[in-house]
């Protein structure tokens, strides 16, 4: 961690151990409210006693404050009896509060002169609305995913049931590195994105990229999913929504399950309509098996002293995406290279009669074994212990533009979570909490079946394909791990909560790796070669992390108001441990030694988080909710690779190539860097080289106060408890955030051995076509081309984007939503949400082009990567989203239930690959560098979208008591109940086809058809 890392730690500690706190990162919740006598005079001194099963040590008790107020912290999500007692008064019992994750109950008590052994014992509904905390969150329970059509259990359940969170949730519960998004573009909630991934309040993600969740889910083990989405408090460091898994624990009683589910292709539709086969998807989706098995048990070692859990699963799919196919043509056999060749190059023949078999399609699966015991160690500590061992496959490619033998494939194993944490409420207002865990996941690609070593990947940048192989390989080993530890103080009376406590985070990245054939991909252009891709592997990249929160949150109860107030002190510490690369096989390059950086980045933060919840009424049932925070980014060791010098080295390179004899082999000698044969130079000499102009990264970014990419976010809501059964939440939600892993506000990267003058304006016609607007034709301009004697210079620095201009981004968002309790189970709940983004970056860095278009960094001698408007406002129609679910119990003991979403379609992007002949009449010369075309979009964004998302999801279900505790829940589940064939809004890899030429918006990704799942849960 370093000298200051370690000073910071110690000094958390001390003010852990002097400073009163409350409660902890878990989310736990609680119970508080005023107790008076009949008089209406507060009553001080009250013994107030809260019990549930859910408590190993079976009861919670305080004692109301002067003002006559309680609170009662720490509580696990159960149905709690609240016991209230005082000499000279009659007991009072309130029955049947129900508790969720994160929810404190209002629940107040009037006591009547009389004697303690009268008891008045009152049944009322729990409440609704939480007047006192200003966080929003969707809870989902155990019972709520049992009951619903929820299939295969993943965490991306809740994005199914919350309105404004983007994505689409498959059926067969896809792999996907955030939930609600991608692993590089995720919007995450209201324009925000760093969706962060805990279980009992500790971190479960990996070091890959920002920190994706590779440890998958067991959803037997769930108790409750809670989302936060805004009002974060002080407690936790996040940028964007926060989803916590709330894990089961044994009880005095031995409880258990056994889950079966399954569902084949004999079970399913067909979605294929003909207006997808006019835009040249053949086929649809097609599920070959889901499965999910489990099996849980828990129940005591030692009576209301020990407890266990465990709980096995396997569960994953084969499925046949739509349009994506085996390559028929891939043996060496059918090469359109010579015999003998040293890299094979295959054509790409779609093989769309492949017999079916085991790994048809995409394959996915995963198993997990996992233990908890919860252990009463005295009766003022408990401590809880989790040990889960998973492997896991996410194998196959899920879009047509990337064949089988391309797909990102990969196994996890192994992957492991380990976590102890430990509570002891020491007196009824103080209490302190520790946790610690680990999240290892080791993770590793192969070779998919028929491809070789000499196999070359293929890019074709007109198709908008890629095939033949991956260009490189990662594994072997690929550890990426991540550690952390959790303690804070509660100090806890009836009107006032104050907290502080340390949270600590350590990662380790060790990734290995190596290329495919010799090291060298191709680039084609409609099937012509044009260029030859040369990498400097194999190579370890190594990164390390060490981060520090300290915070301090205090809660005040002033009559009907609560103010929440909370700082948090943010430090990030980035590094890279000294480097030894061997000499690579191909003789390119030497041996390499790198020393070990540090401060990369070195950034510290002071982050406010405030909030006041108003009770309107003061009856516990109308909550005014106002809350503004200030959030970090995300990150884990991806700034760290950036500055790792293996990154800064240039370990791919770029060369022309024409192909002449059109034997599809670069004819001359790779290893000679100059111009020959059929090979035009390489377009970065510093290949390979520790080299000084390669990327730098300013001071003025790596360390210091406030240079994190942070937002601000603000929301006001209104909560109402229209009745016992109904309660309503609007909101006014804004924050100014939108930066997600290489897309930062706060930075730029300007090449300073160029400036605005070495650029050279042109524009280009757009083709004529009937699909484009007004039949294509008009003109595209503003873009420019660098001057050719400037062309491959390089030295990059990245630096404040505020010396340049301004990066403006704006999300604001209006939500309705409400939650339905009925008596006998029926249960209703969903959202409507809406809103309109603003990303302005309309500044000059480097060329002109950036005050109509942003383009990514440019890798000299390539074609330059696709380009994007510099302004670019998504509009409400573009993200507004309607999502219902419920359940209803008929006679008999049959219940149906369904969820329903409603999204915007996905935007409509044309990426033109022109030519250097197309360019060259308005550029007055052929584009530098011997570059062979670039990317220009042709219609303007946001403005174009595919029809609105439409899915239903409906369940049948039997219930059948074959005794008091021991029952069999049979369903019938029916997914896509519509046979919707929308094309997938948000769909990992893309929706459509973005380049355009003969395949251009041809779906990528539709919903699968409606299909039919089968499922029996016994539990006792």
């Amino acid at each position: 961690m370093g000298r200051t890392g370690v000073r910071l730690a110690l000094v958390a500690g001390v003010m852990a151990l002097l400073l009163p706190g409350a409660v902890s990162a878990q989310q736990t919740s609680g119970i508080a409210g005023l107790v008076r006598d009949a008089s209406g005079a507060v009553l001080p001194g009250v013994t107030v006693e809260a019990s549930s099963p859910a408590l190993i040590e079976k009861m919670r008790t305080v004692v109301t404050d002067g003002e006559g107020r309680y609170n009662i912290v720490d509580l696990r999500p159960g149905t709690y009896t609240v016991t209230f007692t005082l000499p000279g008064f009659r007991g009072f019992r309130r029955e049947g509060i129900e508790l969720t994750s994160g929810f404190t109950a209002t629940v107040n008590a009037e006591l009547a002169v009389g004697t303690l052994t009268e008891t008045i014992t009152v049944s009322g509904e729990s409440p609704l609305v939480d007047t006192q905390n200003v966080r929003r969150q969707n809870i989902v329970s155990n019972e709520l995913l049992d009951v619903l059509p929820t299939s295969n259990k993943h965490i991306n359940t809740v994005v199914t049931l919350t309105a404004g969170f983007t994505g689409l949730a498959d059926v067969g519960g896809q792999y996907t590195c955030q939930i609600g998004g991608g692993c590089s573009t995720s919007e995450g909630f209201h324009g925000k994105a760093g969706s962060k991934v805990n279980i009992d309040g500790m971190g479960m993600e990996n070091m890959a990229g920002v920190g994706n969740s590779s440890y998958q889910l067991n959803a037997a083990v769930v108790e409750e999913l809670v989302l936060q989405t805004s009002g974060i408090s002080a407690d936790t460091n996040a940028d964007g929504p926060v989803l916590n898994i709330i894990p089961k624990e044994g009880a005095n009683i031995f409880s258990g399950s056994l889950l079966g589910v399954y569902s084949n292709d004999a079970l399913e539709s067909d979605n294929l309509t003909d207006e997808l086969r006019a835009r040249g998807l053949t086929t649809s989706n097609t599920t070959l098996a889901i499965w999910d098995k489990a099996v849980t048990l828990g129940g005591p070692i030692v009576r209301d002293r020990l407890w266990f859990f465990g709980a096995a699963r396997a569960w994953g799919y084969r499925r046949i995406h739509a349009g994506v196919f085996w390559n028929e043509t891939q043996d060496p056999s059918f090469a359109l290279t010579p015999p003998g060749a040293q890299r094979i190059v295959v054509p790409f023949t779609p093989w769309v009669d492949r017999p079916l078999d085991g790994r048809s399609g995409r394959w996915q699966w995963t198993q997990s074994f996992l233990g908890r015991l919860t252990w009463q160690a005295a009766e003022k500590h408990k401590v809880n212990l989790t040990f889960d061992t998973q492997e896991a496959c996410n194998c196959g490619s899920t879009s047509s533009a990337q064949a089988h033998e391309e797909s990102f494939s990969y196994r996890f194993d192994p992957n492991r979570l380990y976590q102890v944490a430990w509570s002891s409420p020491l007196t009824d207002r103080l209490l302190f909490e520790a946790g610690a865990g680990g999240t290892i996941s080791h993770w590793h690609q192969f070779r998919m079946p028929g491809v070789t070593p000499n196999h070359v990947m293929i890019r074709d940048v007109g198709r908008g394909s890629t095939s033949g192989a991956r260009e490189t390989y990662i594994g072997h080993p690929n550890d990426s791990d991540r550690y952390s530890e959790r303690f804070s103080v509660s100090y806890v009376t009836g009107s006032h909560a104050f907290k502080t406590g340390f949270d600590m985070q350590q990662g380790v990245l060790n990734t290995f790796t190596q290329g495919q054939a010799g090291d060298v991909s191709y680039t084609f252009l409609n099937g012509v070669p044009i260029g030859v891709n040369q990498f400097a592997t194999p190579y370890e990249l190594q990164g390390r992390f060490n981060e520090l929160g300290i915070y301090a949150q205090d809660q005040w109860k002033i009559d009907r108001l609560t103010l929440n107030l909370g700082l948090r002190f943010d430090y990030f510490n980035g590094w890279v441990p000294a480097q030894h690369i061997a000499a690579t096989p191909s003789g390119w390059l030497p041996e390499r030694t790198f020393d070990k950086v540090t401060g990369v980045p070195l950034w510290k933060d002071i982050n406010p988080r405030l909030g006041a919840a108003y009770d309107l009424l003061g009856d516990g049932r109308t909550a005014l909710k106002v809350s503004l925070g200030r959030y970090v980014r995300k990150t884990g060791v991806d700034i760290a690779n950036e500055n790792n010098p293996l990154t800064t080295s240039v370990n791919r390179v770029a060369r022309a190539w024409t192909d002449a004899n059109r034997n599809y082999v670069p004819d001359c000698d790779l290893g000679n860097f100059d111009a020959n044969g059929e090979c035009a130079a390489i377009a970065n000499r510093n290949f390979g080289k520790n080299n000084p102009l390669a990327t730098r990264w300013s001071d003025e970014v790596l360390s210091g106060w406030g240079v994190r990419d942070s937002n601000w976010d603000f929301s006001a809501e209104l909560q109402r408890q229209v009745s016992s059964w109904l309660s309503v939440t609007g909101g006014y939600y804004r924050n100014n955030g939108g930066y997600y892993f290489y897309d930062s506000k706060t930075r730029v990267t300007d090449n300073l051995a160029v400036g605005p003058e070495d650029y050279d304006p042109y524009c280009i016609t757009a083709p004529r076509d009937p699909r484009l607007p007004g039949g294509g034709g008009y003109q595209v301009c503003g873009l420019y081309d660098i001057k050719p004697e400037k062309f491959g210079l390089v030295d990059n620095l990245v630096t404040k984007a505020s010396d340049y201009g301004k990066d403006k981004r704006i999300n604001d968002f209006f939500s309705v939503n409400f939650t339905t309790r009925f008596a006998g189970g029926t249960q209703f709940g969903g959202g409507f949400d809406t809103g309109r983004s603003v990303k302005d970056r309309c500044f000059v860095v480097d060329s002109p082009e950036q005050l109509t278009f942003s383009r990514a960094v440019l890798v000299p001698g390539a074609p330059l990567p696709p380009i994007d408007f510099c302004h670019v406002v998504r509009p409400f129609k573009a993200q507004t989203q309607v999502k219902l679910y419920g359940s209803l119990p008929l006679p008999g003991d049959f219940v149906v239930s369904g969820a329903y979403q409603n999204l915007s379609g996905p935007e409509i992007v044309a990426d033109y690959p022109a030519s250097t002949t197309e360019i060259a009449p308005s550029l007055g010369r052929n584009l530098s560098g011997g570059v062979r075309s670039i990317v220009v979009p042709l219609l303007e964004p946001q403005k174009y979208f595919e029809d609105r998302v439409t899915r239903l999801d409906l369940r049948v279900s039997k219930i059948v008591r074959l005794t008091a505790r021991l029952r069999v829940q049979l369903n019938a589940d029916a997914y896509n109940a519509l046979n919707s064939s929308s094309i997938r809004s948000g769909a990992a890899g893309g929706a459509i086809n973005t380049t355009f030429g003969p395949r251009w918006r041809q779906p990528l990704q539709i919903l699968d058809p409606r299909i039919f799942q089968f499922s029996a849960l016994v539990s006792f």
